[in-house]
């Protein structure tokens, strides 16, 4: 039985390391065209809950119509690194906090949407996602 030399045997394992993690990395991330639709929508409404988690932060927002129906809508915003790098905390947003937050909504009707803007009830936007700018949080 042949001995096969160390320095080709690292070499592999390492290679094999990096493959992983480039896969893993790669899997991990998904693509959002077909779960929301490319119109933006605003909804206003009441902050219900805030999951501050990755891999997205999750917002429920509580919606009145015009019937006067409650309907919550799950909303996905960025990551917790991208958002704390903003200016983000878990005290950003609040239950019970009036929004009006601006969504590319679930392209089948259902009630979850993309996180594009949020404006608090004072007016001051707190995050434009995109070329439109940046966070502006103080």
């Amino acid at each position: 039985m042949q001995r096969i030399p160390t320095q080709l045997l690292s070499g592999v394992l390492a290679l094999t390391l990096l493959f992983g993690l480039s896969a893993t990395t790669l899997l991990a991330h998904h693509g959002r065209g077909a779960t929301y639709a490319k119109n933006e929508i605003p909804l206003k409404g009441t902050v219900k809950e805030v999951l501050w988690r990755n891999p997205h932060i999750a917002i429920f927002l509580d919606v009145k119509d015009e019937n006067g129906k409650v309907t919550t809508w799950a909303i996905e915003h960025s990551n917790v690194s991208t958002l704390a790098r903003l200016g983000y905390s878990k005290q950003t947003l609040l239950p019970g906090m009036q929004v009006t937050v601006y969504v590319n909504p679930g392209s089948k009707g259902e009630p979850i949407g993309l996180c594009e803007k949020i404006v608090m009830a004072d007016g001051k936007e707190i995050f434009l996602r995109g070329p439109r700018g940046a966070a502006n949080i103080d």
